[in-house]
């Protein structure tokens, strides 16, 4: 969980591996480089696109992109440059991931279910990458896409009690009633729209007080059955 948005990070690699490493940084905003004299069409692509910088010449100590990089990652299917990679990190005490190599690794890059703001993370150490990947898909079916939206109502939520509730504890007691109110079984069933907000927010804006909260929850119970 590293904030690394436009921080310079460093994959070392053309293949499938990196780009999928590619991909993660990307998606979370990273100012990407990518060292290999082959990569897949779809790094080349980005390239071309703009959205990361390819050096298409093997890897080699005392690289500048290599000193400069808050994270790297030795992603080659040779196992002599990788451990090279990760020895010049170290030496230079930068974070460095090895794609072959999860023991020395100084961090991990865990598989991940994201939905909006809800971030789940998978890891098994390295021990077997596919039974995170089973899990991840698992944890894929429980949590679908409607905890998005959830998560999206419930801080909307949070910040109108905070704005109309100044005692902190009376603010955690209605935000542990909130959680009780059936609102995932309300979004799922397709009938919670922007009217049925605008009321609930009304709602809570007239009576933010436990009772309020309750007679709330019963509401919403009572029009999901």
């Amino acid at each position: 969980m590293i904030n690394i948005a436009d921080k310079p990070c460093v994959i070392v690699g053309g293949g499938a591996v990196a780009e999928r490493k590619a991909q993660a940084l990307l998606e979370a905003g990273a100012a990407v480089t990518v060292v290999s004299p082959e990569a897949t069409s779809r790094l080349r692509q980005w390239q071309q696109e703009g959205k990361l910088r390819l050096i298409a010449e093997p890897y080699r100590p005392l690289m500048s992109c290599i000193r400069s990089a808050y994270l790297i990652f030795a992603a080659t299917d040779r196992p002599d440059v990788n451990k090279a990679v990760r020895l010049e990190a170290e030496q230079q005490g930068k974070l460095v991931n090895v794609a072959d190599d999860a023991v020395r690794s100084g961090f991990i890059v865990p598989a991940t279910v994201r939905r909006g703001k809800l971030l789940i993370a998978v890891s098994t150490a390295g021990a077997s990458p596919a039974v995170a990947k089973k899990v991840k898909r698992e944890l894929e079916q429980a949590f679908g896409e409607e905890y998005e939206q959830y998560l999206d109502l419930l801080q909307e939520l949070r910040v109108l009690i905070q704005s109309v509730v100044p005692d902190t504890q009376r603010r955690q007691e209605l935000f542990k009633r909130m959680l009780e109110w059936e609102l995932l079984s309300w979004i799922r069933s397709g009938r919670f729209d922007e009217r049925a907000k605008a009321e609930l927010l009304e709602r809570i804006g007239l009576e933010p007080t436990a009772q309020g909260m309750d007679a709330i929850g019963r509401t919403i119970r009572e029009y999901i059955e």
